[in-house]
């Protein structure tokens, strides 16, 4: 029942997704982190796969249910024997019987140890499990995109901060080449500022070359050809509060799949096992028949004739080399087995959330002390700068202090992006990494 709820629910939110695709890509101007995710799960093969296989399994509890039901069927019987020796007292010498046998029979099962029920609620954990594993589904293409979508925009920053040294160190090269005019530099500043330009245009041009590969991958993962370009962030607007750490522990065995879907297919294999128990069990059935019969030999007038037949069918397996109860056995250490992957899951959430959390607690350290260093840093530049041009500084004080200007905000445009990656880690590891997806859909 829960897992039907999930299902539905998702099924919904998918259906939302479809109708906002085409708006999100006519007239895009920025694709955002919700907007990728929108476009990956509309367009994921492994999703559309996954909603067959649900299908497969609501059959699978139709299938199941007719067993409930007495089954009609049809049978026939044309039989020949010419004895030699015929094995009865005749009039004549005559061996040959002849017999043609039309059947139509209504089939019931009457007992059969609760087999049919069993199966029936087996087959509905089994759809359970279906529909939280199109859940699991869903998380592990949002992160895998969330991943790379900060991965692309690292790389932005990273351009952003090599552009923006490289408009500085053209203004160094005017100024220094001025300079040299009025000989007040020498040669040596001029070919130093140059050769710093092109370091970091190569380094540039590197950025740029890994861009295109990260686009790659990011257009093959939504499956989608022509994307727009990213929505920038906005770091100032990071909200560096966290919940006590047992708080995501807590929701993690509340909200993750991976532990719903183990719940399932433990249930599925208790049900199972009962289902082999009922061999235990002698099998009761009943059978109404409507029948045609032709008799032909010397013993039987060669007419059609018809009567109805009532049965009641016994079976009762009493010794098969203890088969029944070797398979209940697998059964069982079947599910001590998932009773283990369950503890092993239940383990590696916990180390999945407290990696991401203690990364989140140290980028958020490393951020406000990484924000006071770029800020010094720049009044550094600015100071050394004013000083250049007064000739109160040399060069290399002003090279230096570009470039750990220009190191400063690379740093702290990675801790950023550490951030997102390791809050995008913890919703994972809660299993709640689909409400934007949610907010989107509602809106």
């Amino acid at each position: 029942m829960f897992g039907t709820i999930i299902y539905q629910k998702q099924s919904f939110i998918l259906f939302c997704l479809i109708l906002l695709v085409p708006a999100l890509l006519i007239g895009q101007d920025k694709l955002t982190l919700e907007q990728a995710w929108v476009i990956a799960l509309k367009n994921n093969y492994t999703i559309q796969q996954q909603e067959n296989l649900i299908e497969k399994a609501r059959e699978e509890i139709s299938i199941q249910k007719t067993d409930y039901y007495p089954s009609l069927s049809t049978s026939g019987l044309l039989a020949r024997a010419n004895f030699d020796k015929f094995p009865m007292k005749l009039p004549n010498e005559s061996g040959k019987v002849g017999i043609d046998l039309i059947s139509l029979s209504v089939n019931q099962s009457i007992f059969t140890g609760l087999r049919t029920k069993n199966l029936v609620a087996s087959a509905h954990e089994k759809l359970a499990a279906q529909e939280i594993k199109k859940s699991m589904i869903y998380n592990t293409v949002l992160i895998e995109v969330g991943n790379l979508y900060y991965d692309i925009q690292y790389n932005l920053l990273q351009q952003n901060a090599l552009e923006s040294s490289i408009n500085r160190i053209n203004n160094q090269q005017k100024r220094i080449y001025n300079l040299y005019l009025s000989e007040l530099a020498t040669p040596f500043d001029t070919l130093e500022v140059s050769n710093k330009k092109l370091q970091i245009e190569n380094q540039l041009a590197i950025i740029e070359d890994a861009e295109k590969i990260l686009w790659s991958n990011l257009s093959y993962l939504l499956n989608e050809e022509e994307l727009p370009p990213l929505s920038p962030l906005s770091p100032e607007l990071i909200q560096f509060t966290l919940q006590e750490h047992t708080a995501y522990i807590q929701l993690a065995t509340q909200t993750r799949p991976e532990l719903k879907n183990l719940s399932a297919q433990k249930k599925a294999q208790i049900i199972y096992s009962d289902v082999l128990k009922t061999r235990y069990y002698p099998q009761l059935s009943a059978s109404f028949g409507f029948n045609f019969l032709k008799m032909t030999g010397d013993l039987f007038i060669d007419e059609w004739t018809n009567f109805y037949s009532v049965m009641i069918n016994f079976q009762w397996e009493l010794w098969n080399w203890n088969r029944d109860s070797k398979k209940v056995q697998q059964a069982r250490l079947d599910i001590q087995n998932l009773e283990l992957q369950e503890l092993q899951l239940i383990q590696d959430i916990k180390h999945q959330i407290k990696v991401a959390y203690q990364n989140l607690q140290s980028a958020q350290k490393k951020i406000k002390l990484q924000q006071k260093l770029v800020s010094q840093e720049k009044e550094r530049y600015r100071i050394t700068d004013e000083r250049y041009n007064q000739g109160l500084a040399t060069f290399l004080d002003l090279d230096s202090s570009e470039l750990a200007y220009t190191e400063a905000e690379t740093e702290l445009h990675k801790y950023y992006i550490t951030w997102y990656k390791n809050r995008l880690q913890l919703d994972f590891a809660t299993g709640k990494i689909n409400q934007n997806i949610e907010e989107v859909s509602n809106d």
